[in-house]
C-alpha cells in the first residue's frame, strides 16, 4: 500500500510541475489572441504632392478613396481652396471648392464637408463641392481645426480666443466652451464623450495635449508642454499622433501623456491625417506647399 501511495504521489508531483512550467513559458494572451509588445513604428517616405499652395490640412474620404486638402493660397481674399488628391499623390483638382479665404481644418461626414475659414465655418456638399452655408458669430477671430462627434455635432476651435464653437444637428451655431485652460486650442479629436485638444500654447514654449469631458466640460492636461501643436489623430487604441508646427516633429502620445518622437520634417507641418487601414500618414506642409505621404508601421 505504501508503495502504491508513493507512486501516485510521484505522478502527481510530475503533473503539477509540468503545469507550472507550461504556464510560465506561455505567451501573454488577452482572450484568445496573443498580446504583442508595443514597438515604436517606423516612418518611411513614400511620395509627395506638389503645387498645393500653403497646404494646411488633409482628411481621407474612405467612401470615395480620396484625400481632401485645404490650400490657404497666397493670403489674398478668395484665393483659398479645397483640393482633391488621389491615393498615389496625384493632384486631381486644386479647386474642388474655391473662393475661400484662408481655409484650415477640414472634417467630413457622409455627404458634407466642413472647413474653417478665418471667422467662418463653411459647409459644402461633399459630392459637388458646392458651398451650402457659412456660419459665424461676433467675437470669432481665428477658427482652426474641426471635429465631429458620433451624433453629428460639428466642433471648431478658435485658437486666438481659446474658445470652441459648435454647430448642432439642427443647424444652430453657438459658443460651446470658453476657457483660458484651452491654451489657444488648435487640433481637436473626439472619442465617445471625450475631446482631446492639441494646443498651440504661447511662444516660445508652446502648448500641450488636454482632455475635455464633453458632459461636464471639465479640462485636464494629459501632457507637459510639447510645442506649438497643430494636428492630432488616433494611431491605435492606446496612442495618438500629434504634430508640432514649429519644430516639425511628429510624436506619438499615449493617454497618460507619455510622448515619443517618430519623425522630424520641416517647420510648418499642419493638420495631419492618419489612415490606419493603410498605415498611411499624411503631412501637410504649409511653407513648402506640398503634402507628404509616409508609411507609418
Amino acid at each position: 500500500m505504501k508503495h502504491i501511495f508513493y507512486i501516485l504521489f510521484t505522478v502527481l508531483l510530475i503533473i503539477t510541475s509540468c503545469k507550472n512550467n507550461t504556464s510560465t513559458e506561455a505567451p501573454l494572451t488577452e482572450g484568445n489572441s496573443t498580446v504583442e509588445p508595443y514597438k515604436t513604428p517606423t516612418a518611411t517616405f513614400i511620395t509627395e504632392t506638389l503645387e498645393l499652395t500653403h497646404c494646411e490640412s488633409a482628411v481621407y474620404d474612405v467612401e470615395n478613396n480620396i484625400i481632401y486638402a485645404s490650400l490657404i493660397g497666397n493670403s489674398e481674399d478668395g484665393d483659398g481652396s479645397i483640393a482633391t488628391v488621389n491615393m498615389d499623390g496625384k493632384l486631381i483638382n486644386a479647386k474642388f471648392i474655391n473662393g475661400l479665404n484662408d481655409p484650415k481644418g477640414i472634417a467630413i461626414t457622409k455627404d458634407r464637408l466642413y472647413v474653417s475659414d478665418v471667422t467662418e465655418l463653411v459647409e459644402a456638399d461633399l459630392a459637388t463641392g458646392t458651398i451650402i452655408k457659412k456660419y459665424t458669430l461676433d467675437g470669432i477671430q481665428f477658427l482652426n481645426d474641426i471635429a465631429i462627434d458620433d451624433a453629428g455635432n460639428v466642433f471648431v476651435s478658435d485658437t486666438s480666443t481659446s474658445e470652441i464653437y459648435r454647430l448642432d444637428k439642427e443647424g444652430h451655431f453657438s459658443l460651446w466652451l470658453a476657457e483660458i485652460a484651452l491654451d489657444n486650442p488648435n487640433g481637436l479629436l473626439i472619442q465617445d464623450n471625450i475631446m482631446y485638444v492639441a494646443s498651440w500654447g504661447s511662444q516660445p514654449n508652446g502648448g500641450r495635449v488636454s482632455r475635455i469631458d464633453m458632459v461636464t466640460k471639465s479640462i485636464d492636461s494629459i501632457s507637459s508642454i510639447i510645442g506649438n501643436l497643430d494636428g492630432i489623430r488616433f494611431y491605435d487604441e492606446n496612442h495618438m499622433i500629434i504634430s508640432d508646427w514649429n519644430s516639425g516633429n511628429i510624436h506619438l502620445i499615449d493617454h497618460d501623456g507619455n510622448t515619443e518622437q517618430v519623425l522630424q520634417v520641416g517647420q510648418s507641418v499642419g493638420d495631419i491625417a492618419y489612415i490606419k487601414e493603410k498605415d498611411l500618414l499624411l503631412l501637410p506642409m504649409n511653407k513648402q506647399s506640398r503634402l507628404l505621404f509616409y508609411k507609418l508601421k
